[in-house]
């Protein structure tokens, strides 16, 4: 029978694994990434995975966190003593990625502020706590100083990557979660910048009673020292987890004494497989193997188990936290996730923070304001004051199709490229359960549209009147109606391109070889009833059919040509021009819905491809 002290030397661990195996497919078969490793974290420990190059540590870290994809994983993980449950233990856990994936033109404060706002319940939550919680981080983290500072990147100046690196935990640690994850939180800084990350992390592990595990590479002595405990992999085995003090003298008992004063190099290169010629392979692997095998056998020593550590008094407040708490209670407290915040309010949140981002992308704000003021001063004075004679057909015809054109690659690719350019934290963010996709969806698809609505308008309106379209007011307001028809579909096949295709440079090579395609069927380079009945289909998917067919009836209706009598080819009715180019199929009013339609099919499609892109496909044992 389990006595009072007996719980309180061994508390509940917060996550604890056992027999982990992990296969991936290979060349020539399946390959075992993970060999049977076992262990234990409890709260308030800081515990760091440690090993050279492909020794396996991130992806152990991965399979703990949830985050695994593809293979099979075999063994047991338990949370709080029970097994896991996928849809709430991503929310009780944060995971900081290698990469500082975060906007760069949000400032530090804006960016935690967000994370709060999204992942904090409106129901248990007040926006005074919210904020407490958001200042409280700030300066957990030492980051006050530069809350109004921009995050930058990418050209762009901002804070430095220590200060990058702290936000990131920041950004997690607004939750308050229950297990703190960090990938390679070092990379990338400077010596001084990566020690203060681990300290911060260690004290904030500590004072909130956080579960902590990080993969680091090769850390100083100093932020050794900082490890409650550490894990060793090589090849995927376990060599060594037990209290980071005690670890040299754990090797220097089974024959291996330190030859190094940095303990981490010591352990790495113990561990670490020599590739330069076979027989070293062959030779390192049988030392890792014995390694193992040796670790094994001491688990259940008094140097290494919990227990040690436990009784020295280190742990003695997270047991007596833990003594009360049956599998059952645990379950209760730890698994039941926090509400999330209700669909509109995430939606506001979420338009005022994709708002700030659209107004403060200058070259987007400037690119999409300029183009279409410079499109309006060409078309209208290339086709300048349009007569009624038989050259002003041509131009007629030439200025609506170049109307239909520039509503849509200035309109594509500037706002493929801001979509895609923030793809990247969106999934980081849904991985998280940070929001639902469809108030992320709609967001973002509203923020862009005064973006390019506003300045289209006015390049219609001048163009128009310089122009000398027909100044008749029913026919302009149509006009402006079929050009916000064609803008809407541009928009959605933007969005769906964005979903559709993973790299931005081959987004940029598809889309105008689409676009051009998609040019032919219009129905001004070739008769739109002529076309071969194997590809006319296509015209009926064209955008630019339903816009140019729009645009020409619109203005050709009812006017009255001039005809030279010196010229064999007379159209003497506006009527004439529309049915010679064979774009009366449809009436102007159906153009302009099935373009809206159209627009709503490629929304639809988006959509579908970013929630089936967003899905963690992730595997649970």
């Amino acid at each position: 029978m389990t006595t009072m002290t007996d719980e309180k030397v061994n508390p509940t661990p917060i996550l604890s694994w056992n027999s982990l195996n992990y296969d991936v497919k290979a060349k020539h078969g399946v390959r075992r990434v993970l060999h049977d490793i076992s262990g234990s974290v409890y709260p308030g420990e800081l515990v760091a995975i440690m090993g050279s190059s492909g020794a396996g540590k991130t992806t152990l870290l991965n399979v703990l966190a949830g985050r695994v994809q593809g293979g099979r994983l075999y063994g047991n993980i338990e949370f709080n003593g029970v097994k896991r449950k996928p849809s709430s233990f991503k929310r009780l856990l944060a995971y900081v990625e290698q990469d500082d994936l975060m906007f760069a033109q949000l400032s530090v404060r804006e960016t935690l502020n967000t994370s709060a706002q999204l992942r904090l319940s409106d129901k248990k939550y007040s926006e005074e706590e919210k904020n407490e919680r958001v200042d409280s981080v700030l300066r957990q983290l030492r980051l006050t100083h530069v809350g109004d500072s921009r995050i930058g990147g990418g050209g762009e100046r901002g804070v430095s990557g220590g200060e990058r690196k702290r936000v990131s935990i920041g950004v997690e640690l607004v939750t308050d979660p229950s297990i703190l994850v960090l990938d390679e939180p070092s990379s990338g800084l400077d010596s001084s910048s990566a020690e203060m990350v681990v300290a911060l992390t260690k004290q904030m592990s500590v004072e909130r009673r956080l579960c902590t595990l990080m993969t680091i590479h090769q850390p100083s002595a100093e932020m050794v020292a900082l490890f409650d405990k550490i894990i060793v992999l090589a090849q995927g085995r376990l060599v060594y987890m037990g209290l980071a003090s005690q670890a040299v003298d754990y090797f220097a008992s089974i024959g291996f004494p330190s030859t190094h004063p940095n303990p981490a190099n010591f352990l790495i290169d113990l561990t670490t497989v020599d590739f330069s010629s076979d027989s070293a392979m062959q030779k390192s692997e049988e030392h890792v193997r014995l390694l193992a095998e040796t670790f094994a056998k001491h688990r259940d020593s008094a140097l290494l188990t919990a227990k040690g550590s436990f009784e020295s008094g280190v742990k003695t407040d997270c047991s007596q936290r833990n003594v009360d708490i049956t599998p059952e209670v645990a379950a209760i407290a730890l698994f039941e996730p926090a509400p999330m915040s209700r669909w509109l309010s995430e939606f506001q949140i979420l338009m005022r923070r994709e708002w700030a981002l659209s107004v403060r992308n200058h070259s987007l704000v400037y690119g999409m304001a300029t183009e279409p003021m410079v499109m309006m001063l060409f078309l209208g004075f290339v086709f300048f004051q349009l007569k009624h004679d038989q050259a002003s057909v041509q131009n007629r015809i030439g200025a609506l199709f170049s109307l239909s054109i520039s509503c849509t690659f200035a309109v594509i690719i500037p706002g493929m490229t801001v979509i895609m350019s923030a793809r990247d934290v969106v999934l980081r963010e849904r991985s998280a359960g940070t929001y639902r996709m469809s108030s992320y969806f709609f967001a973002r698809a509203l923020c862009i549209y005064p973006l390019v609505y506003i300045p289209y308008t006015v390049m219609y309106t001048g163009a128009y009147f310089i122009a000398h379209l027909q100044y008749e007011a029913s026919k302009f307001f149509i006009g402006m109606a079929n050009m916000y028809a064609i803008l809407f579909a541009s928009l959605g096949f933007s969005f769906a391109v964005s979903m559709l295709v993973k790299k931005i440079e081959a987004a940029h090579i598809v889309t105008p070889v689409t676009l051009a395609t998609l040019m032919l069927f219009a129905g001004n380079m070739s008769h739109a009833g002529a076309i071969t009945p194997v590809l006319r289909w296509i015209k009926y998917i064209c955008m630019y059919y339903y816009a140019y067919s729009g645009f020409v009836q619109n203005e050709f209706g009812g006017l009255e040509f001039e005809c030279d009598t010196s010229s064999t080819l007379c159209y003497r009715t506006g009527e004439e021009v529309i049915a010679t180019y064979g774009l009366d199929e449809f009436p102007i009013w159906l153009c302009i819905v099935l373009n809206l339609v159209l627009g709503v099919g490629l929304y639809i499609a988006a959509y579908c491809l970013l929630r089936w892109k967003a899905k963690p496909r992730y595997l649970w044992i």
